[in-house]
């Protein structure tokens, strides 16, 4: 959905646009007559739901209420696009078992920091109450802009979250700032979408992220990467780490992933 849309969240009033909000929501401020009111900055969520029909309205509604809306329909694009988003909100109304619910737990750990909202049926509000008793719930279809308002209020209480890199517990991903690293299939995407990188270059970016912004010298990666009996000069490192950061989308100068230390090696952004 585009970012930049009009806002409609008004009604007309004796000839007069009056805000419409919620208690205890900021209000914004009523544009004068003639003048068309524009969103403020705006924040990303990320709505998973395998029932595009179903979902139509609240797409709608938080676009008009000045969320940047990115839809999918598979838990695994949702997830590995969620280091991008302001909050995460997965509908889970089709979930009918205790095993199923089960799954959902472990995939919210691949998650990290990012909020989330779990819209499920009413059937089952209990039994996801007492198995995810700190998670955010919303039984649905709910009445008209409850879920907006719980976005923002969600957006407005929970801490800012740390950019740094992150080797979630129990699980075969790493999340370093807008990259999604899956171990298992030894895969890295960036924005939802995969990198191809070299067995190399992938050897070298999970290196740098399990030392968590520590330093590594380029013969400590000659014998992590290369393996001890590798013959070859220390500018082998470099120019590997040259064609990482083209893929990455990165710099030498000012980098945003990787950071030469002079005369050492290099180690993860700040």
């Amino acid at each position: 959905m585009p970012a930049e849309k009009i806002m409609k969240r008004a009604v007309l009033q004796n000839g007069n646009i009056t805000p419409i909000r919620r208690p205890q929501e900021p209000a914004f401020e009523a544009p004068a007559d003639g003048e068309i009111m524009m969103c403020p900055v705006t924040q990303r969520v990320i709505l998973v739901s395998p029932y595009p029909s179903g979902i139509h309205e609240l797409v709608r509604d938080l676009s008009e209420d000045c969320f940047d809306v990115l839809v999918f329909h598979h838990w695994d694009q949702g997830i590995r696009n969620a280091q991008s988003a302001d909050l995460l909100i997965f509908d889970l109304t089709p979930v009918r078992s205790r095993e199923e619910i089960s799954k959902v737990q472990a995939l919210l750990q691949e998650a990290g920091e990012v909020p989330s909202m779990l819209l499920v049926s009413e059937a089952l509000l209990l039994q996801f109450s007492k198995e995810m008793p700190n998670q955010e719930l919303l039984v649905w279809p709910s009445r008209s802009g409850e879920v907006t308002y719980r976005a923002r209020r969600l957006m407005r209480t929970t801490p800012q979250r740390s950019d740094s890199s992150r080797l979630l517990s129990g699980s075969a991903t790493a999340i370093y700032k807008d990259l999604w690293i899956d171990r298992k299939k030894m895969s890295v995407y960036k924005d939802g979408k995969i990198l191809e990188l070299t067995k190399t270059e992938y050897e070298l970016l999970t290196k740098l992220i399990e030392r968590e912004g520590a330093v590594l010298s380029r013969e400590d990666l000659l014998t992590e990467v290369w393996g001890t009996t590798f013959m070859g000069g220390s500018n082998i490192v470099d120019v590997h780490i040259k064609s990482l950061r083209k893929k990455l989308g990165d710099r030498a100068v000012n980098s945003l992933y990787i950071v030469t230390v002079r005369g050492v090696g290099y180690r993860l952004a700040d």
